[in-house]
């Protein structure tokens, strides 16, 4: 990748300035898309060969989720947020009060009001979610389509 996390996080920074109307947002998922991303990285004067946008940009959007303004609404973006920064934490064997706990501790979460058992469990659901792929590596001879059969 050509960017480091400077160039990363000075473009998260102008997609934020420039979409701060959208935030926090009331989607699961933080609403960044690729011209957002294009002019974003336009603006910083990154210049990045075509084979690599989709991986900057997924770097980027981990560098957004990072600072964009977040509330329990937002449950796909915090359950990536863990997974990213509590990648030793088993989401299956997690209690609700330590999710809670934990999604506070993030400095660009602000949402005051205790988050209910559903969203608690869409935050878990995703992360779990999110995990599948090291199972996949662990057990490469169980095929998805194998599941309850």
């Amino acid at each position: 990748m050509s960017l480091n996390d400077d160039d990363l996080n000075k473009i998260a920074s102008l997609i934020l300035q420039e979409s701060r109307h959208l935030f926090p947002s009331t989607y699961p998922d933080i609403p960044l898309n690729i011209t957002m991303f294009k002019r974003a990285l336009k603006k910083s004067g990154s210049k990045v060969s075509e084979s690599e946008i989709n991986e900057i940009m997924n770097a980027a959007e981990l560098k957004f989720a990072a600072i964009a303004p977040l509330n329990w609404n937002n449950f796909g973006t915090i359950a990536i947020l863990l997974n990213q920064k509590f990648p030793g934490e088993d989401p299956a064997a997690i209690s609700h009060k330590r999710i809670a706990e934990m999604v506070r501790k993030f400095p660009n979460f602000s949402d005051e009001k205790d988050p209910d058992e559903e969203t608690l469990n869409s935050v878990i659901y995703t992360w779990v979610s999110l995990t599948e792929d090291d199972y996949k590596e662990d057990y490469p001879e169980i095929a998805d389509d194998d599941t309850w059969n």
